[in-house]
């Protein structure tokens, strides 16, 4: 079992921009993304790690890598009293510095709709005309008859208008109310230049993986409704990517200038590849319900609010530029 959590542990340490010298079962020599060498003695476990778990470091620090851990003992890695790495969720905390942690997200509150309930309400209210069911169930990736479902439960706050479904007005808001946010696992980065350029970068080295990135924030806000300076990157992946070698350095959340999500929400990648808004080459923009749900909770613009208020009012007005 060791020798999974082994085969576990050193990929979640690349993408986290820590490189692997040299090591065994027992230590391990890593190379941390300023270029410096940690040599740490390893502890590996296949299950939950609790502090009755952990022993003192004595010669030099200790890495501990385990399925998951209580909020005590990544509380004490935060504090320096060792490194840590778990697989569920992903997270890597090394001399102090956080270089992937979870996506911090809201809990699903109980009667909260799925994310299939919550795609198709999403949507509709963005959608310049009326949508027929089977045109839903395509770009969700859920039946018909789950499509049905939705709609039904949807009450008044959609309408049947002759050729097709809309959302009445307020369904925008609402839903930015309702949803949960995408959940996953996020990794923060910190880049030079500014955010269309770190895009550009970020997409070149996802060219040369073959993966689509989906481009949410400020930067998808600023092609629907031009009104603020984008102020970060946010992208949507499939999978963890290290990002080092396009010039990128690991952050702490409140320091990155690019944060990469890996989401729960299957929708948010479905609906923006079935609705194909493109950004650059092969990648896509988030839809523009998720822009407008990434600008009010995640952006670090100032203007963020602002910028929000001008894409809902574009969605009203239907005159998205992209």
């Amino acid at each position: 079992m060791n020798d999974d959590t082994m085969a576990q542990l050193v990929p979640v340490l690349r993408r986290a921009g820590l490189q692997v010298a040299s090591g065994s079962e027992k230590d391990l020599v890593m190379v941390l993304p300023d270029r410096r060498s940690r040599q740490v003695d390893l502890r590996l476990h296949n299950r939950r790690l609790g502090r009755a778990s952990i022993a003192p470091s004595i010669d030099r620090p200790t890495l501990y890598a385990a399925v998951s851990a209580t909020s005590a003992v990544v509380a004490a890695a935060k504090a320096g009293e060792f490194d840590l790495v778990t697989f569920d969720p992903p997270r890597v905390i090394v001399a102090t510095h956080t270089f992937v942690k979870p996506e911090v997200h809201r809990r699903k509150a109980v009667g909260k709709p799925g994310w299939g309930t919550q795609a198709v309400l999403r949507i509709l209210a963005t959608a310049a005309m009326p949508l027929r069911q089977s045109e839903l169930a395509e770009m969700v990736g859920i039946s018909p008859q789950a499509v049905s479902q939705v709609l039904k439960r949807a009450g008044d706050r959609v309408v049947h208008a002759g050729s097709g479904w809309t959302a009445r007005e307020g369904a925008l808001r609402a839903w930015v109310e309702e949803y949960r946010g995408p959940g996953g696992v996020a990794t923060h980065w910190y880049g030079l230049d500014d955010p269309a350029e770190q895009s550009r970068l970020a997409l070149a080295l996802l060219d040369e993986l073959d993966l689509t990135g989906v481009i949410g924030g400020d930067l998808a806000a600023d092609r629907y409704s031009p009104w603020q300076l984008p102020g970060s990157v946010r992208i949507y992946l499939p999978e963890l990517i290290d990002f080092t070698s396009a010039g990128f350095s690991p952050a702490q959340s409140t320091e990155a200038t690019m944060t990469v999500v890996v989401p729960l929400d299957p929708t948010i990648v479905h609906v923006a590849t079935a609705q194909g808004r493109p950004y650059i080459g092969r990648h896509i923009l988030a839809d523009p319900a998720i822009t407008m749900w990434d600008l009010l909770n995640t952006s670090s613009t100032p203007t963020a609010q602002e910028a929000a208020q001008h894409l809902g009012a574009a969605i009203s007005a239907r005159s998205l530029d992209a």
